[in-house]
Formats: structure tokens, C-alpha cells, sequence
């Protein structure tokens, strides 16, 4: 009975600070360019040996909604990555 009371307080607040990228974890494929995240957890292999591990600060650098791929940086370096891997890439 509470939980479902709890759950949409949860997305109520989501809702807010969403846009922020502060609230819930979200797919690294969601943010527009500018954006500036820190990687939660990561289901893709190739991309957490590229050091997109939790933890790490990650800037999207390129993000356009008809393209298959985006760019993004982490630390000093720079990497094209298919909007299907940064799907499995939680961010926040």
C-alpha cells in the first residue's frame, strides 16, 4: 500500500532535479551535450576499460538525436562511443 505512495513521491522528485542530472540514475545516452555526470554503474565491457567506471566524472561533448554515436570525455581523454553502449551506462 505504501510503496506505491512512495514510488510516486520518488518520481515526483526525480521529475525536479532530473534536468540537473543530480536526482536518479539515468543512461549516459539521455544527456544533451554540455552535461556533466558521474558514472554510477557500467554494463558495458569495452567502455568500463576505457575508464568509465563508477565513480568517474564524465563530460558529454557531442550528443545529436539522429546520430548513432556520441562523444564524450573523461579525465583527458576523448571517446566515440554508440548510443547503445552508453545506454548500459548509469549516470547521475
Amino acid at each position: 500500500m505504501f510503496g506505491r505512495f512512495l514510488k510516486k513521491r520518488q518520481q515526483q522528485r526525480c521529475g525536479r532535479r532530473a534536468g540537473q542530472g543530480l536526482c536518479c540514475a539515468h543512461p549516459l545516452s539521455d544527456f544533451a551535450q554540455g552535461a556533466d555526470v558521474v558514472v554510477l554503474s557500467n554494463g558495458d565491457r569495452k567502455t568500463l576499460e576505457m575508464g568509465l567506471f563508477s565513480g568517474a566524472l564524465v563530460h558529454v561533448m557531442k550528443n545529436r538525436p539522429g546520430d548513432t554515436s556520441m562523444v564524450v570525455a573523461a579525465g583527458e581523454s576523448r571517446y566515440i562511443i554508440s548510443k547503445e553502449a552508453a545506454a548500459k551506462i548509469q549516470v547521475r
